[in-house]
């Protein structure tokens, strides 16, 4: 039997011999897989019975490191030959038309950017929006909007690009004019009270009102002068909508496509669980190039978007030239994977450093109160053995900032803060009543449409370390995101590893939100009594998280308005060491180093990582300079 994916992922990992202190359960768990994967333990010493075969067998030539290494050498030349011909064909230039493919591994929840988050194809492509931003260039570039000022720290005034247009479906393609900037935005607090929108309220609660002095200028006027206005604005939960296809489906465009004016729009929608887009007929570009956008139309003419839940699936039709990106939800596909594929026919490996984040949420009702417990439990799970377990090697401690952003702690510093101390963790664990207070162990979310391999080990660790039995709860895209964001006292969870890319430009929103209570930090309990939303818990529920909550909220609205940069930088490392040090609610993961995807050759004017992916940093989808080799 050919060695499987999970065999070479878990040979490498014991080869280099780098196993759980003390996690015997992990160390069950590995075997386990090896035994799928149809690999071994080459480390171990072979059984009494074997060894004499395997004595003989060292004395044979090493036939498999000769075949290892002509293949190496095959792939190196397939790989030099793939990058030479897509050299060939840059130095052509681009050229228009084609058709761009891509999967993903939900279904669509719903077509309204001021409620879905997750709709990252037809949010970035359907509409216009303010303007994009870059992480790597640091730099802002207009899309609807041509130029903007900002003549005091509270105002924004954007001059409009002078022929955008809504598409034919959309207002009859009217064009668009500032009124219709300021009723997208306007509708943003409305869409999270009353129609359980998933943006974060981070994105639209700095602003405070709009002028509208003509159709072609808009002036943004700010609660507070927050340092992340322009970056926040990239987002596309802000697309630009057509009022008068909100108002003629209910108030909102959960069920409705084509209600924008981007560069492109539905062809057609679910179709075998496809959705396709052609060009916005309507879309003239730009007056000027500016970045990844361009001057004229870009220059691919049309998308498909495959729904493929199965990975293998994905791989395989990705292989087969069916899909021109295959990637992950959490920062891109692992180092084994990468090299798997590195080499392969028409596959390009494109790799930069990362900012994506990942945490590990507790909910904050159930765990407040018990700060031994919450210790405990960061304790208990050997972060550096999840670096070179789940993420081969290839990793850093995570934080409460972005790995890009220059306010992020030191990895030694982390570590100091973070540690793996399983002795102290079941000390506290026992000081603390952990049994008492959770007599049926912890239960957490087992996302099947991801990875779970981190979850896994996170589990794994808890129950060896602080003997707490966990209960691994498999959901779909759509019960994940509810239970996450559940009222508090009807979260199903203790704790759960969750993800959110939708805009890694700012520290603010990057990795920051997940512990703020005005951010996603709310939506996993943790609430202070001068949260906007507090009217909607009970008081005696707030109480319990308001002591934990407050100093946070505090230090992250000082850093918000702090212009000079050094301060800035001090007052979020501050607010970092505080979220280390008091274990709640929320735990940083660690996560690759390295970001790596797969592209077919095909595909020129690929935005590298941290770019790559993530649609506010001007990711591919938004990168209207791509073009296709091949069209």
């Amino acid at each position: 039997m050919a060695e499987a994916y999970w065999g070479k992922y878990w040979r490498r990992r014991i080869s280099r011999r780098r196993v759980l202190a003390g996690s015997a359960a992990v160390a069950a768990g590995a075997a386990g897989l090896v035994a799928v994967g149809c690999g071994d333990d080459d480390d171990d010493e072979p059984p009494a019975a074997t060894a004499a075969a395997t004595e003989a067998a060292a004395d044979e030539p090493d036939e498999s490191a000769a075949t290892e290494a002509a293949a190496t050498e095959a792939a190196a030349a397939t790989e030099a030959a793939a990058t030479e011909a897509a050299t060939q064909a840059a130095a052509a230039g681009p050229r228009a038309g084609g058709t761009m493919k891509v999967q993903r591994a939900f279904s669509d929840t719903g077509y309204d950017p001021a409620i879905t988050i997750t709709g990252y194809q037809w949010a970035a492509i359907t509409y216009n929006h303010l303007l994009g931003y870059s992480l790597i260039e640091d730099e802002a570039w207009g899309d609807a909007a041509a130029s903007w000022e900002q003549p005091d720290p509270l105002t924004i005034v954007f001059n409009l690009e002078p022929n955008l247009r809504f598409n034919p479906e959309a207002a009859d393609g009217r064009p668009i004019t500032s009124q219709d900037i300021a009723y997208s935005f306007a509708r943003l607090p409305a869409a999270f009270t009353d129609l359980a929108s998933e943006v974060n309220p981070l994105q639209f609660a700095f602003m405070a009102g709009f002028d509208m002095p003509d159709a072609t200028t808009f002036g943004l006027q700010m609660r507070y002068p927050w340092v992340s206005a322009i970056p926040s604005l990239g987002s596309t939960s802000l697309g630009i909508v057509a009022p008068e296809v909100v108002e003629a489906n209910g108030g909102n465009l959960t069920q409705t496509v084509n209600a924008g004016g981007g560069a492109y729009m539905f062809e057609s929608r679910g179709l075998d669980g496809f959705n396709s887009y052609k060009r916005n007929p309507n879309y003239a570009g730009h007056t000027t190039a500016r970045g990844r956008f361009t001057k004229d139309p870009p220059y691919i003419d049309a998308w498909e978007d495959a729904h493929i839940t199965d990975p293998a699936a994905a791989e395989a039709r990705f292989l087969a030239g069916d899909a021109d990106i295959l990637t992950g939800i959490v920062g891109g596909i692992d180092a084994i994977k990468a090299d798997q594929l590195r080499g392969e026919d028409g596959v390009n490996i494109i790799s930069g450093p990362t900012n994506t984040h990942l945490v590990m949420a507790l909910d904050a009702l159930k765990w407040a109160r018990f700060p031994q417990l919450r210790e405990a439990l960061s304790l208990a799970v050997d972060w550096d053995g999840y670096i070179d377990v789940v993420l081969d090697g290839n990793g850093i401690r995570g934080a409460p900032v972005g790995p890009r952003f220059p306010a992020v702690l030191s990895q030694e510093e982390i570590r100091q803060l973070q540690q793996f101390d399983p002795e102290r963790a079941r000390q506290l664990w026992e000081a603390g009543g952990g049994d008492v207070v959770f007599p049926d162990g912890l239960t957490t979310l087992l996302a099947t449409f991801t990875d779970t391999r981190g979850t896994q080990f996170i589990a794994q660790s808890i129950e060896e370390n602080l003997g707490v039995r966990v209960k691994l709860e498999p959901v779909d895209f759509a019960t994940y995101v509810s239970s996450l964001t559940a009222p508090p006292g009807s979260k199903i969870w203790h704790f759960a590893l969750v993800v959110e890319n939708s805009l890694s430009t700012i520290p603010d929103y990057n990795a920051l939100t997940h512990y703020v209570p005005t951010g996603y930090g709310g939506a996993f309990g943790l609430f202070t009594h001068e949260h906007p939303q507090a009217a909607l818990i009970p008081p005696e529920v707030i109480d319990i998280t308001h002591d934990i909550g407050k100093p946070i909220q505090d230090l992250y609205n000082a850093q918000s308005v702090t212009h000079d940069p050094e301060q800035r930088n001090g007052l979020l490392q501050q607010l970092q060491r505080l979220i280390l040090t008091q274990f709640c609610c929320t735990f940083p993961v660690p996560v690759n180093a390295t970001e790596q995807h797969a592209v077919r050759t095909r595909v020129m004017n690929v935005p590298p990582p941290p770019d790559f992916k993530d649609n506010g940093s001007m990711g591919y989808r938004r990168a209207q300079n791509m073009w296709l080799a091949d069209a």
